[in-house]
């Protein structure tokens, strides 16, 4: 009987040790990384009126749960209590870690002090992305403490852990080296698509681009970064209170990038509901800054919205759209992670350790997959701009077969005309050069008439040269060559000619140049000499200046009595009203005239 009474008891006991909950947590110098919240109690304080011994008097309700989730509840204030117990001989330091950056009024109480933290109250001397509390033990003392949690704006979600210090600095390390790595490979490749949109202009890119800022600064705000290194008090509060316009940037890249990347145009009835969809987003957005008309559980009028673009992606890809299913399988990712971090913000479920960083994890691997998909993108751009460019070019070449026939036919019908336009302007200078000679074998002064022959004759054996070459490079030395033949059968005095050319003018330069040289050489000709005599001709080019040499070692000439012959008022029109040069005359005892213009 005696041997079931005490196992009776013990069995009484044990069930005594299973259903009362023990007080506190015993904690030794090697205790850490222990959640907090499932030995605590919790206390909700609907208005957020009570004082911290206004709440002693309360009964605290028992917790389970390593991490609660209130959702949006601006009135509300989580109380939560613990009791920690040094069971050593030693005096113990600990930190307890909140472990949410964006909750914005903490209050943390113990019998000596108490402390003001959270996101709208970080102190200067914090170095940790979450807030943390330093507690002190002395030997085999028992503390009971209390933390007060309250946001206006942001979702309130309380997880506490007790780490030593050495622990929690590895621990905070680890965590900011995993955000570091997310950032970087989030802004390498917001520089990499940047730089293809720059270079191909497609819009997909740019929306793409401001998706991925959205995201680097939706995140940095998230996760605390923002406000623990980059924003003042201040802009902190001012930021939280109108983070529904961050959250709307997002979603309306999202869209933007969805329609332009599925060329959702041809399928109207979606592609109207994302239309539609950029417009209330906004609206409801401002609406909700500051709690102004809805609180931010207006969040949950998003999840359809969420739907609606994963829908739009699979309805894509059932029509054929190659792109559409590297999006499908990377916005699958991104909207599972929204819709679980939604409903965890919303309070309807709770977070646990397996979707702590799923936010991070689907946005990078979605940042792959839609880089992955953009370059597939200019792949298959590629390709059709090949197609194109091939048909393009097999239209081009059908275009010039029959502009090329088209023209040959034309050329050849201007080739008949041109010969008979060449035909009929020789056969015109010719009957002209005939007139002329009729003339002088009647005319009892005949010097002026070949002095018009020979200006006659020295265009038209240009024009003749011109015909021959088919081309508008004519040797320059050959041309004064042969004005010089034909001036030169027309005396019998024993001339020597003497050529000195080192440049090839152009046609226009030659014609004038040729003019010049039949009325200088002519003169040369009838009045430097008796018998015989030199004639030096020089031409070259120095610079920018053509210098045009003729001379004569004769007799030279009066320039008073001659200023005024025809032939040197011709080369003086020619040189400065045509060549725009200059030019100069030597006559004594020899004839030198030196013209120089700029080419």
């Amino acid at each position: 009987m005696s041997f079931f009474m005490l196992k009776y008891k013990m069995i009484l006991f044990l069930l005594i040790i299973i259903i009362i909950p023990i007080s506190a947590i015993e904690i030794e110098q090697n205790s850490t990384n222990i959640e907090l919240m499932p030995i605590s109690k919790i206390y909700i304080d609907s208005k957020n009126l009570l004082s911290i011994d206004e709440v002693k008097e309360k009964k605290f309700i028992k917790n389970s749960k390593p991490i609660i989730s209130m959702g949006f509840n601006p009135s509300w204030a989580l109380w939560i209590k613990f009791t920690i117990k040094n069971k050593t001989d030693k005096k113990l330091e600990k930190i307890i870690e909140y472990a949410n950056p964006i909750t914005e009024d903490i209050l943390f109480f113990d019998k000596k002090k108490t402390i003001i933290e959270g996101s709208w109250h970080i102190p200067k001397s914090r170095k940790s992305i979450n807030p943390i509390f330093h507690i002190t033990l002395n030997p085999y003392e028992e503390q009971t403490y209390y933390i007060k949690v309250h946001s206006t704006i942001s979702t309130v979600i309380a997880q506490l852990i007790l780490y030593n210090s050495d622990d929690f600095i590895y621990h905070d390390f680890r965590h900011k080296i995993l955000i570091v790595i997310f950032f970087t490979i989030i802004i390498t490749l917001l520089i990499y698509n940047f730089f293809i949109y720059f270079f191909t202009k497609d819009r997909a890119y740019l929306y793409y681009i401001l998706y991925l800022m959205a995201i680097i600064i939706n995140e940095s705000t998230y996760i605390g970064v923002a406000q623990l290194y980059i924003l003042s008090p201040f802009w902190t509060i001012i930021i939280t209170k109108y983070i529904m316009i961050l959250i709307a940037f997002l979603i309306l890249s999202v869209i933007q990038f969805t329609r332009e990347f599925l060329q959702t145009k041809q399928f109207k009835k979606i592609d109207t509901l994302l239309k539609n969809s950029i417009y209330l987003i906004p609206i409801f957005s401002l609406l909700s800054c500051n709690n102004f008309l809805f609180n931010s559980n207006i969040i949950i009028i998003f999840l359809p919205l969420a739907i609606l673009v994963i829908f739009t992606g699979f309805y894509a890809l059932w029509h054929d759209v190659r792109e559409a299913k590297f999006y499908v399988i990377g916005w699958s990712l991104v909207i599972l992670s929204l819709i679980i971090t939604n409903l965890q913000t919303l309070g309807i479920i709770d977070m646990n350790y397996l979707v702590k960083y799923i936010n991070d994890v689907s946005f990078t691997a979605e940042a792959f997959l839609f880089s992955i998909a953009l370059a597939h993108r200019i792949k298959i751009t590629n390709k059709k701009l090949l197609t194109i460019q091939k048909q393009e070019q097999q239209r081009l070449e059908y275009l010039v077969a029959q502009k090329t026939k088209e023209l040959n036919i034309a050329l050849e019908k201007r080739e008949l005309l041109y010969k008979e336009l060449n035909h009929r302007v020789r056969n015109n200078f010719q009957m002209i050069l005939s007139m002329v000679k009729l003339q002088i074998m009647k005319s009892k002064n005949k010097t002026e008439l070949i002095t018009i022959k020979d200006r006659i004759n020295s265009i038209y054996r240009l024009y003749e040269i011109l015909q021959i070459n088919q081309n508008r490079d004519i040797d320059t030395k050959s041309y004064f060559e042969d004005i010089i033949n034909n001036i030169s059968k027309g005396f019998t005095k024993d001339i020597n000619i003497k050529y000195n050319i080192d440049y090839n003018l152009e046609i226009e330069e030659l014609l004038y140049c040729g003019l010049i040289l039949n009325e200088l050489v002519t003169n040369s000709f009838k009045y430097a000499f008796d018998k015989k005599g030199d004639i030096y001709i020089y031409l070259y080019k120095k610079d920018n200046g053509v210098y045009f040499t003729i001379y004569d070692n004769g007799k030279g000439f009066s320039r008073d009595k001659n200023s005024n012959s025809l032939g040197l008022l011709i080369v003086d029109t020619l040189v400065t009203k045509q060549l725009l040069g200059d030019w100069k005359i030597e006559s004594k005892n020899h004839t030198k005239i030196e013209i120089t213009w700029i080419n």
